[in-house]
């Protein structure tokens, strides 16, 4: 009951908030103005996706072969130092598959073929994002034979949104102040904060080629930018 009397309490003083900005928007001239800032910054985070696909006649035969691939994998990736935590399973499948042949001649099924399938797919996060190429490629060398892509991340972007939260603001008030200027009067009070969703992961153009490992496949990454940034419409009483 305590409980509930609290939740009740707090939504009315929250719904109470939102009126009383209202109606302070509504009872003196106003000005809302919307302020945003943003960087553009490299990626630090590589997030490889792939897989291992194992197909034989027999399913302990795929599955074991299969199996043995996917810890040579695991074992390359620890020559690169990269953690056990920062290898996710993301799929393990073993499956019968059937193959029909037809009669070129008639088009009537002639023969079919059964054989089992397994997979495994795997995700790997890589904090050198540098030897991400590198490591991709001796993957598939060890026997990656289902590359499902690269995905690049920032890995700890909240300081940089905290920072870009603020400059939005002081742009906000920055444009306020000129158009309260342009029409002959000052701001007062701060009626009303509103953050607006922010955006990111605008791709720019940015070199990055990855060194190749000796016999195995070279693979260049350019991991572009990712534009970081934050918007937050703001609300000033204006008087003369």
């Amino acid at each position: 009951m305590i409980r509930l009397l609290f939740a009740l309490s707090l939504g009315l003083m929250l719904f109470a908030a939102a009126g009383n900005a209202d109606t302070l928007k509504d009872g003196v001239p106003n000005l809302s103005v919307i302020g945003e800032a943003y960087e553009d910054v490299a990626p630090d985070v590589a997030i490889l996706r792939f897989g291992v696909v194992t197909e034989r006649p027999l399913a302990a035969d795929a599955a074991a072969e299969n199996a043995r691939a996917v810890e040579a994998i695991l074992s390359e990736l620890k020559k690169f130092g990269v953690p056990d935590a920062e290898v996710q399973t993301q799929g393990v499948t073993l499956a019968p598959v059937t193959v029909e042949e037809r009669d070129p001649k008639t088009g009537k099924p002639k023969t079919s073929q059964k054989f089992f399938r397994a997979r495994n797919d795997l995700s790997v996060r890589v904090t050198q994002i540098e030897k991400a190429g590198e490591i991709a490629g001796r993957l598939i060398d060890k026997g990656v034979n289902s590359f499902e892509g690269i995905d690049f991340e920032i890995a700890h972007p909240k300081q940089r949104l905290d920072a870009l939260r603020r400059e939005a603001v002081k742009d906000a008030e920055r444009q306020a102040k000129i158009y309260a200027e342009a029409a002959g009067l000052r701001l007062s009070r701060v009626i009303e904060i509103r953050p607006l969703e922010e955006i990111d992961a605008r791709p720019r153009a940015y070199a990055a080629k990855a060194a190749g490992a000796p016999g195995a496949a070279e693979i260049p990454l350019r991991p572009g930018l990712q534009r970081l940034s934050a918007r937050v419409n703001m609300v000033w009483g204006l008087s003369r």
